[in-house]
């Protein structure tokens, strides 16, 4: 960037111009010319959360560089800059340390100053911000160190030095538990932050003429080197040296600064350690292989200065003539990679020639295509890739998960799976779902069948369907690989889920909302007053793995970060979206909108939302971090079974399912004294209808005598069949009861079929007996006209005959 101009007090912002394809890995290179005199840049700092970087030169000019937006402006001069510190709680707020010893807080979108700290006697050199809960905020000259409270802007604690032991480097560690010094008599002080009393002081008798400290972004170890060819690294956590490197074999004859270069996916562990040398030359060291990875030697000018991103993603240079070169890490790095792979140039065994598909009867080719694809997919790789393009090619992104997820092709033992079918579980799921799709239904179904085959804790729980579906519509072409990942993720990003299953994770809960209390204690304190819970904002997200509150193509690229990082990253991702959309849900006033919140697709910026979890991931304590609790990674075994599920309450699940079956096949049973009162019951009721049909039959039959044989006949004939269907009854009940003392454990099924058949005879004899009572009422009208018609004919006869 170069920039010709006089200046200005109105502020003016001007297009930036980023290589996309940078050379050496340089996306950007500052320059700063005043009436056609250069003028050199003397300090920098990033800003990650916003994608900025702020630079200044030796006169006080402020340049604010907004990767984000490509634009960058200068800010109105305060007088030469020593130091600059971007501040973290505050947005677009930046702090400056001047010549005249003072401390501003400046805005970088208008210029303005909001509040000036003094109280040094000389400039100050160092800015450090403390990430722990007391934030406070550490300035530091040679002379004298402070640290100010920032909620009333007073002095906290000072401390003053001597001549001789001057204050070459101080900070804070990461985690800000504790305050580090090294002086100039070679000694290395350490403090505890909320007592500010001395714990440790280091004194390294192989270094000597100490000049620079660094961390990992853990703080578990530490880093010190000097003029002299020697650096240490220290462990924090046992206050005891790790491992002491000699730099000779370097070729490095002394060290100005060291920093460590922090990479997305080293859990804060880094492994490369930037070391700038007394020849001006930056080295890239691997700490664990003890190997120079990579060096960046200017042509034009040597190195004075550089300064790394606190996420690593860029870092920057800055050359004694007074130019700035920023690098992209990730470019850097592969640059060192390729460069190496040139020096060392594989075997003919290890090239990969272009491959091409002969004919349509090559079954293997696709195979052999996959399988070189993933000799070649390097892990560090495929997360560059990702840091660079933000997700990962949609056509490949099967493959590349099944990369990172490790699955082990299992196909004996997935088949095995497969062949006990669908699990009871899951033959009804289609009334839980609207799926139009009966490819997806049976996928679905054959997922969740073989899940619960794997572990009968899956066929118990409920929201299981709903976690697995989006998978099923991404991977549902390849349902082994399907089944690998799912059950990867169940393992790894699902651990303490199901510890007190069926009944919500609570440790999980706790968890998250201490990481939300950490990061965001307003959100939180705006939850407890509406009584909303972590089962409301971080459950129902986790239960359906994003797919309710995420559109397709976020889901996709967000499962691409969670596959591609550590098994906590899941649970930073939810922290990040409560607060992401805090200034939705500060508006929602009720228990009801904020439920139904999060079960609905709101707008997010992808960018913003992502960026915001690697923070979590990266500046979360370490007592309160998930890896904690956690275990790292683990893989499918490869073989003919896969291991066994763990981690869940058995005893409380074979239960539940044992209820569920007994409650599935009850059936209704009886004792002996039961059926035998139900078939005496049976019996007499009966013989009350048969009664009651004789006594109406005797009614109706008494106004004529001509029709009592009649009479006598049908009941004569209705005894006789009322006796024998007795006969019939008294048998069965007497085999009944002699079945059922002989087979008391199979006579249930007989009898409920016998009570069945029984019921059907009732129903016909009841029937029929209608039918000939009709029957009979016919044949007794026909007679009784007859006898009428017969009388009416002798009267006649009678009267003729008289006349």
């Amino acid at each position: 960037m170069d920039q010709n101009h006089d200046a200005n007090d109105s502020i003016e912002k001007f297009d930036l111009k980023v290589k996309s394809k940078p050379k050496y890995g340089v996306i950007l290179q500052l320059h700063h010319t005043v009436r056609g005199r250069r003028i050199r840049f003397s300090s920098a700092s990033f800003d990650d959360i916003h994608e900025k970087l702020a630079c200044a030169d030796n006169v006080g000019n402020i340049f604010i560089l907004d990767f984000a937006d490509l634009k960058f402006w200068k800010l109105a001069s305060q007088g030469p800059c020593t130091a600059l510190h971007f501040f973290p709680n505050k947005l677009d707020t930046l702090i400056v340390a001047n010549k005249n010893f003072n401390i501003h807080f400046m805005d970088i979108e208008s210029g303005s100053i909001s509040f000036t700290l003094s109280g040094h006697s000389a400039p100050v050199k160092h800015i450090s911000y403390s990430n722990s809960k007391m934030n406070n905020l550490l300035t530091a000259s040679n002379a004298e160190a402070i640290l100010w409270e920032l909620t009333n802007y007073t002095k906290y604690f000072t401390l003053n030095t001597y001549s001789g032991a001057q204050i070459q480097q101080i900070m804070f560690t990461p985690a800000g538990d504790y305050l580090v010094s090294c002086f100039q008599n070679d000694t290395v002080q350490i403090w505890r932050h909320e007592t500010m009393k001395s714990v440790k002081q280091i004194i390294p008798s192989e270094l000597k003429h100490m000049k620079s400290i660094a961390f990992t972004m853990n703080g578990r170890a530490m880093a010190m080197a000097g003029l002299s060819p020697t650096l240490i690294l220290f462990s924090m956590d046992t206050w005891k040296a790790l491992v002491s490197i000699d730099l000779t074999k370097y070729n490095i004859s002394g060290v100005q600064l060291v920093s460590f270069i922090p990479q997305v996916f080293d859990g804060g562990s880094n492994k490369i350690l930037g070391v700038l040398s007394s020849d001006c030359i930056l080295y890239m060291i691997n700490v664990e292989t003890l190997k120079v990875i990579h060096n960046i030697c200017c042509e034009s000018s040597g190195i004075r200065n550089f300064i790394v991103s606190p996420s690593g993603k860029y870092f920057l240079c800055i050359l004694q003539l007074g130019e700035v070169n920023v690098y992209n890490t990730s470019c850097v790095l592969d640059l060192a990679k390729s460069s190496k792979d040139k020096v060392n140039v594989p075997s003919p065994a290890h090239i990969i020639p272009p491959y091409k598909i002969q004919s349509k009867n090559d079954l293997h080719t696709k195979l052999e295509v996959e399988k070189r694809m993933r000799t070649c997919m390097d892990s560090v790789r495929l997360r560059r890739i990702l840091m660079q393009y933000g997700e990962y090619p949609e056509k490949f992104r099967s493959v590349i998960w099944r990369s990172l997820l490790v699955t082990p092709r299992n196909k004996i033992a997935y088949s095995t799976l497969v062949d006990k079918g669908i699990h009871t579980a899951f033959k009804d799921i289609e009334r839980q779902f609207t799926i139009h799709s009966t490819i997806t239904l049976k996928s679905l179904k054959r997922l969740l069948s073989c899940l619960a085959h794997w572990c009968p804790l899956f066929g118990v729980l409920k929201f299981l369907p709903g976690f697995v579906f989006p998978f099923v519509k991404v991977l549902h072409k390849d349902p082994l690989l399907l089944f690998e990942c799912v059950a990867t993720v169940l393992m790894n990003q699902c651990q303490l889920w199901f510890e007190y299953a069926p009944f919500p994770p609570l440790s999980i809960l706790a968890i998250i909302e201490n990481i939300l209390a950490e990061h965001d204690q307003q959100l939180l304190d705006h939850y407890c007053e509406l009584g909303i819970t972590s089962q409301i904002y971080a459950l129902k997200i986790l239960e359906t793995a994003f797919s309710e509150v995420l559109t397709c193509s976020e889901w996709l690229i967000l499962w691409d970060h969670i596959v591609s990082n550590e098994p906590s990253f899941i649970l930073m991702a939810v922290v990040s979206y409560n607060i992401i959309q805090k200034n939705a849900i500060r508006r929602l006033t009720t228990y009801k909108q904020l439920e139904n919140f999060f079960h609905k697709q709101n707008p997010l910026d992808k960018k913003s939302f992502l960026k915001k979890a690697y923070y979590l991931l990266n500046e979360t304590p370490e007592d309160i971090h998930p890896r904690r609790f956690l275990n790292s990674f683990i893989s499918l075994d490869k073989g003919i079974s896969y291991q066994q599920f763990s981690g869940y309450p058995k005893a409380t699940i074979c239960l539940k399912l044992a209820r569920k079956e007994r409650k599935k096949n009850k059936t209704e049973r009886y004792t002996l004294k039961d059926l035998t009162t139900k078939s005496q019951e049976r019996e007499i009721r009966s013989r009350l209808k048969n009664n009651e049909s004789d006594n109406d039959s005797n009614s109706e039959l008494s106004n004529d005598d001509n029709f009592g044989t009649e009479e006598k006949l049908y009941k004569n004939t209705r005894r006789e069949a009322f006796q024998s269907h007795g006969d019939i009854v008294k048998r069965s009940v007497k085999d009944d009861l002699i079945e059922s003392i002989m087979c008391p454990a199979t006579v249930q099924l007989k009898r409920s079929k016998k009570v069945i058949k029984s019921n059907k005879r009732e129903d016909i004899s009841e029937k029929a007996e209608s039918i000939s009572k009709k029957n009979k009422k016919a044949n007794q009208n026909n007679q009784l006209e007859k006898a009428v018609e017969k009388l009416l004919f002798n009267t006649s006869n009678t009267e003729t005959s008289g006349t």
